[in-house]
């Protein structure tokens, strides 16, 4: 764990009165109130798995021995025989065409916003901006929850959050804003302030920025809209957080803007929603607590419990990973000359982290191997977003240096039968199979929703997650943890998410655990801060040693 410098605190008080922190400053982590006492939070897991069992009612959905019969007698075979070798003709030609050609235009485009000439101008100090925070996407599914949610929270009455939203069309954001406030019966969201952004028009941006300490985005796919953002806040040292699930991007950002972000003091957090808030903090916590306990974290299992569904933006942004895929990452990998290179891995110092986290994700069901007495008998199955939290879980674990031995990482999300954990797994393959196939693709954006559709009200209030993580120490201590949201994990809870990260970066800087600007992962950055934050608006988490039997 990262140890706790008291001058840091100074320091970053120090620096708040000016636009930018030095260059020349060190890379001192700032101290935690709660640092020199015990693990600040309850042990009783029990209680938090009673709420959700018996008071929210919330278990996962049963798909049956209809949908079981489909996926095994005609899925399998269909796929095995026709679908999968299509497939794999079909990109095989389409990764020797793009080979044959080259790169085309589109290989650029991640980075396309990036001007070394443009015209300096001067930058307002952050404690003087007009906003604290800026929610950038307002009229998308997810960012009409998210505003839906700052009105609820931080409109009316005492609250004093200076805050507005952004979008490109001042229509679609006045109508947006205004059924908000018809649902809430709150006037006085239609007041908010408006700003006007296309993320293709540099001066807007900058206007943006300019005038906020912090800037929330969820105007995806991030590659396609977000890369001028993070640019112009790592510039003008605003801080930034959204809800990407774009690890590619990600990197490349990183690799691009770390170093402007550390001049300037700007802090750029992305992976703030469902992706990947929940498991970066719940790895950080158990590994916390059996330092406490005297012992360090070399393997943990995070056991997920679901349901939800998708919306239009989440899929747009698979399908734009793919469309430029082999222009833009496979490609650049086959020729980049930093293939050996992991940003992930690089600290703000510039030197490279010594932790090591190994991957250990499952590519099919089996029964559930954690001895917890609620998984005895339940089958897991590989979860669809494990590849993503792993690389954010090694991202906060090699900021945080909280581990001298290897950690094995295991994700899988929990189901009641074999049945159910074979049916969403092959379901999970028939529908990548048919989204990455060049040929199918076409068809499957028509079928699917669009962007700006997703679930219902209904199914985001039925909806719900729960990970429950399991640790074990170098010498055989064992510690569990639960993090419920009572709410659709990827929509209704990200959006959630996302508004409290933003609000941690703006107003809570003093619980940070660097002072310096760069990129950083949720956990690293601000783990207890926000975690009391979504803990006092809905969430709940206990964590306890388990005691030997």
């Amino acid at each position: 764990m990262v140890k706790c410098c008291i001058c840091g605190v100074v320091l970053f008080h120090a620096l708040q009165s000016s636009a930018f922190a030095p260059t020349s400053a060190s890379f001192m982590m700032a101290a935690r109130t709660n640092s020199a006492g015990k693990f600040p939070y309850p042990e009783d897991i029990a209680s938090v798995y009673h709420h959700m069992d018996n008071v929210d009612k919330k278990r996962p959905s049963v798909l049956g021995y209809t949908a079981f019969a489909a996926s095994a007698f005609l899925g399998v075979p269909f796929w095995c025989t026709v679908l999968l070798p299509f497939t794999v003709f079909t990109t095989a030609a389409n990764l020797f065409w793009v080979l044959l050609r080259g790169p085309n235009n589109k290989a650029v485009s991640i980075l396309e916003s990036h001007d070394d000439n443009e015209e300096k101008t001067d930058i307002t100090s952050t404690n003087s901006r007009k906003y604290d925070l800026v929610l950038l996407g307002v009229t998308g599914f997810t960012g009409k929850l998210a505003a839906t949610y700052l009105a609820k929270q931080y409109c009316g009455g005492d609250a004093k959050l200076k805050w507005a939203v952004a979008g490109r069309s001042k229509e679609k954001i006045d109508s947006t804003l205004k059924s908000i406030a018809e649902k809430l019966g709150n006037d006085q969201l239609v007041q908010v302030d408006v700003i006007i952004v296309d993320t293709s028009q540099r001066d807007t941006v900058k206007e943006m920025v300019g005038n906020t300490r912090t800037v929330i985005s969820t105007v995806g796919p991030f590659m396609k809209y977000g890369t001028c953002v993070v640019e112009l806040c790592a510039k003008y040292g605003t801080h930034y957080a959204d809800i990407t699930g774009e690890v590619q991007w990600n990197k490349a950002m990183m690799k691009q803007y770390e170093s402007i972000a550390r001049q300037t003091g700007a802090k750029l957090v992305s992976f703030c929603g469902h992706d990947s808030i929940p498991w970066d903090l719940t790895v950080r916590l158990l590994s916390e607590k059996l330092r406490e306990a005297g012992d360090e974290l070399v393997s943990v299992e995070c056991l997920n419990e679901a349901m939800g569904g998708v919306s239009g933006g989440t899929l747009a942004t698979f399908f734009e990973s793919l469309d430029r895929g082999f222009d833009e990452v496979q490609l650049s990998t086959l020729t980049s000359k930093e293939i050996g290179l992991d940003v992930y891995m690089r600290l703000p110092d510039g030197s490279e982290s010594m932790s090591v986290v190994l991957s250990d994700l499952p590519l099919t069901v089996s029964p559930c191997r954690n001895p917890s007495p609620r998984f005895l008998h339940r089958w897991s199955s590989p979860f669809v977003m494990a590849f993503i939290n792993f690389e954010i879980v090694r991202r906060g674990i090699a900021l945080s240096q909280s581990s001298r031995a290897p950690i094995k990482y295991r994700e899988v999300i929990v189901t009641e039968s074999f049945m159910d954990a074979f049916t969403m797994w092959f379901g999970q393959i028939m529908l990548g199979t048919l989204i990455v196939n060049p040929v199918t693709r076409p068809l499957m954006k028509i079928l699917l929703p669009e962007p700006g559709q997703g679930p219902s009200e209904k199914e985001m209030e039925d909806g719900f997650l729960c990970v429950t993580g399991y640790g074990i120490g170098t010498n055989g201590t064992k510690t569990e943890s639960v993090m419920y949201f009572p709410q659709d994990g990827g929509y209704t809870s990200t959006a959630r998410m996302l508004v409290e990260s933003g609000l941690c970066l703006s107003l809570d800087g003093n619980k940070h655990d660097f002072v310096n600007g760069g990129f950083y992962s949720p956990s690293a950055l601000m783990c207890h801060a926000l975690l009391d934050r979504l803990v006092q608006n809905g969430t709940r988490f206990a964590c306890k040693i388990v005691a030997e039997e």
